[in-house]
């Protein structure tokens, strides 16, 4: 059940659309135990039976009174403005006890960020890796938690917590010798562990080779199946790291782990700057813009 306070359906400055509106957006984008979510313009019109435009208006209307805020999503139809209650640091206070009805804590599992899932992903798989277990065990970990939505301050522990008690329970959850086979780091991911290793050397006169080669390898092997990425990404980061206009950043990647850590933000950068460096146009030769001149 939600509860919408009496002060903000009362606020004076509201139209009748806008009273409307208030309960409705409530229903479907406040749901016990998930995040806030967000609505379209055209689900809430078909809902009311009223036309878009007035909707629409009366939307606007709501986020100039920092009741609702607006959110851009990337779909197939384009890029799509949706709305959502607006933050409780701008929300008035006859509006916080809206979102106060629902969780905001970010340890209960519904609510991990998808950064926090990743790393714990990563950890997941790490650990089956190197304990020889089969990485389903994450698959199994992750229906049951969303589906109680426990709450918990280190995630990474509990899955090994749920890693031993799948052992001690004689479950079957060893991988068998041809997935640890698989596992493994290609060759051309060890070869990309090593380029990304002999330009940290050739940077750094006092830099120690890692002896677990292996290890960084791995880090570019989640980096491929975790994140989705390709060989050729990873070198196209590496290879911005180590130029002029990734020269800034570098610091912070001394190692494969901190490569991987902050890759989404690398392969950002890395992008803007290949889509934005000026190329001639096709069937245009550099020699015959010369002697034109």
């Amino acid at each position: 059940m939600i509860t919408l306070p009496v002060s903000l359906i009362d606020r004076e400055d509201l139209s009748l659309m806008e009273r409307a509106l208030l309960p409705l957006i409530a229903r479907h984008t406040q749901q016990w135990g998930d995040k806030p979510g967000d609505i379209d313009a055209s689900t809430l019109a078909q809902a009311l039976r009223h036309s878009p435009r007035e909707v629409i208006e009366a939307l606007d209307s709501l986020v100039k009174k920092n009741i609702l805020k607006t959110v851009r999503r990337k779909t197939a139809q384009g890029v799509m403005i949706y709305y959502a209650f607006a933050p409780v640091s701008v929300l008035s206070p006859a509006a916080v006890a809206l979102t106060a009805t629902e969780y905001s804590d970010s340890n209960y599992f519904l609510n991990l960020s998808n950064e926090a899932y990743e790393e714990l992903h990563v950890f997941a798989l790490e650990l089956c890796d190197r304990e020889g277990l089969r990485r389903e065990l994450f698959d199994d970990f992750n229906l049951y938690q969303r589906s109680k939505n426990n709450r918990s301050f280190d995630w990474c522990a509990e899955f090994e917590r749920w890693v031993r008690k799948e052992i001690a329970s004689n479950t079957p959850v060893l991988a068998t010798e041809q997935a640890l086979i698989e596992a493994k780091p290609t060759t051309e991911e060890f070869e990309m562990a090593q380029y990304f290793i002999r330009h940290l050397a050739s940077i750094d006169p006092q830099f120690e080779e890692p002896f677990d080669v292996m290890s960084w390898a791995k880090q570019i092997r989640l980096l491929i199946e975790t994140g989705g990425y390709t060989l050729l990404d990873v070198k196209s980061v590496i290879d911005w790291l180590f130029s002029a206009k990734g020269d800034w950043f570098r610091p912070n990647v001394p190692d494969a782990y901190h490569l991987r850590k902050h890759f989404k933000r690398l392969i950002a950068h890395t992008r803007s700057f290949r889509d934005g460096k000026p190329r001639l146009p096709d069937g245009i030769d550099l020699f015959d813009l010369y002697e034109q001149m």
